[in-house]
């Protein structure tokens, strides 16, 4: 059962798909409401999901359970990661690459490749204040809250000791 993002209880479950790149306009508008399709119809073990999706940025897909009535399953994520790869194919992004960092600079979202943080970070360009998306926030509350963050806060810490 589709649900609004807002409307959604603060401890709904959530995870976060990000593009390696901006969606256009009507890929948003593709995405919303394929989305709202596959939340009317989710379920784990014949019972639906209180669910929703949202865009976020115009890079980022958020996809959410409300697990107050039913829980989310092994198998009913293996359907949610079956809808990203669905997307990824009709709108040729990728969803599923965890290989970028996503930053916020001047309110533009900025990728980075794993490969190539640390000499990033070495060269001044990402700083323990930069802005990164914390991709692996679990509920509404912590995204709301910690979804993007200071380096300085995040697991790159490591790199500015």
């Amino acid at each position: 059962m589709y649900i609004p993002f807002t409307e959604l209880n603060k401890k709904a479950r959530i995870w976060i798909y990000q593009a390696d790149r901006k969606f256009t306009e009507q890929e948003q508008n593709f995405i919303l409401s394929e989305g709202k399709i596959f939340s009317e119809q989710w379920t784990a073990h014949n019972q639906a999901l209180k669910a929703s999706i949202a865009i976020k940025h115009q890079q980022f897909i958020i996809l959410s359970v409300d697990e107050t009535q039913t829980l989310a399953s092994g198998c009913s994520i293996d359907k949610s990661v079956h809808f990203m790869q669905f997307l990824e194919n009709r709108l040729g992004i990728n969803l599923l690459d965890k290989s970028n960092i996503a930053f916020l600079k001047e309110d533009k979202v900025h990728l980075e490749s794993m490969k190539t943080l640390k000499s990033k970070i070495e060269e001044g360009i990402i700083t323990e204040n930069s802005l990164v998306f914390n991709n692996l926030v679990t509920d509404v509350d912590t995204f709301d809250q910690q979804w993007i963050i200071p380096v300085k806060d995040s697991w790159m810490k490591r790199y500015f000791n």
